[in-house]
């Protein structure tokens, strides 16, 4: 290769170095800075000439917590080994800060090694981060406030089964995390279950704690809350299919359930187990037609009636939730 090629082509780096987008650095394995680009001055502040020579530690650029990471990174590279990326907090030379990540690499100059660093701005990218983190954050607040207030609304027509959605909706999270569902599933499932009997707000007080057996009319109109739920609930714009589970909950494998008959297949899983676990809590609970059967006649129900009415899978992890004695509603 001839000189003037040799030549041309160290320009050509020097030209791609100057003119990079993120900030181009190198020292030595001492920490020396021996060199830095022009996006590299734009995010620290200062000219290369002030830093040149000059150690890492013994600049501004670093809090004094962040030295200690920094040496360790540069103590791999002295091993041979790039790093990165890492995170720093740069403090630039007017004092504002600078979010950046760094990745380094070892790399063979005139004989000897010294370290490329490249420093990509997250400022505006953490910034935005925070921000959509606070706005989920004020999301999930509307979100639980909202369904307090369903909640809340059932339970002032229905004193009898005051507390009866955030029972089940214990115990589904438990039997839930037995089978191991995705956090996204699990929290669908919660949601669900905190307001799976809104559907009742349509239906007369008088029947809801009317002592004695209903009539078919009556309790037409009492299957009629899943509907209506699921009417309410559509209308939100949740992240899970919260209203789909509420409308199959009452659903059964065999295509005895309601309100459309529909079997073990096109059921969705969170159903089943707000079904199981609807099921569960209403015979341990005390009712205006009846006081609560106990947990010995609960347990024979769903084991009498798995794989017909309800879900193995399902029923074996309610069983041993049940069984568990650290378990309570």
């Amino acid at each position: 290769m001839s000189e003037d090629t040799i030549k041309s082509s160290e320009e050509r780096l020097k030209i791609l170095f100057e003119y990079a987008p993120d900030g181009y650095y190198l020292t030595d394995l001492r920490g020396i800075f021996l060199d830095g680009n022009r996006a590299a001055e734009e995010m620290v502040g200062y000219k290369k000439e002030e830093l040149v020579g000059k150690n890492f530690a013994k600049t501004k650029l670093l809090s004094t917590k962040q030295i200690p990471k920094a040496a360790a990174l540069l103590a791999r590279n002295a091993l041979g080994q790039p790093t990165g990326p890492d995170e720093f907090i740069l403090t630039r030379k007017d004092g504002s800060k600078t979010m950046v990540s760094i990745r380094t690499f070892p790399v063979r100059i005139d004989g000897k090694t010294v370290v490329l660093g490249i420093a990509h701005d997250i400022t505006e990218y953490k910034r935005t981060q925070d921000e959509l983190k606070r706005s989920y954050e004020r999301m999930q607040k509307v979100l639980e406030d909202t369904i307090n207030a369903l909640t809340s609304a059932v339970e002032k027509r229905d004193p009898y089964t005051a507390g009866h959605q955030h029972r089940v909706a214990v115990l589904a999270d438990a039997i839930a995390e037995r089978m191991r569902l995705p956090e996204n599933q699990k929290e669908g499932l919660h949601v669900a279950s905190l307001v799976h009997d809104i559907g009742k707000i349509n239906v007369p007080a008088g029947i809801l704690n009317k002592p004695s057996g209903l009539s078919e009319p009556e309790f037409a109109l009492v299957k009629d809350h899943v509907l209506v739920g699921y009417d309410i609930l559509r209308t939100i714009e949740f992240p899970w299919p919260v209203a789909e589970i509420v409308l199959q909950h009452h659903e059964r494998l065999d295509g005895s359930g309601y309100p459309s008959g529909i079997k073990d297949g096109e059921i969705m899983l969170e159903a089943k187990i707000l079904g199981v676990a609807d099921v569960v809590e209403s015979m341990l609970a005390h009712r205006p037609y009846r006081p609560a059967r106990g947990m010995e006649v609960a347990v024979k129900e769903i084991t009498k009636n798995k794989k017909k009415l309800y879900d193995t899978k399902v029923v074996n992890a309610c069983l041993k939730v049940l069984r568990d004695k650290q378990f309570s509603f």
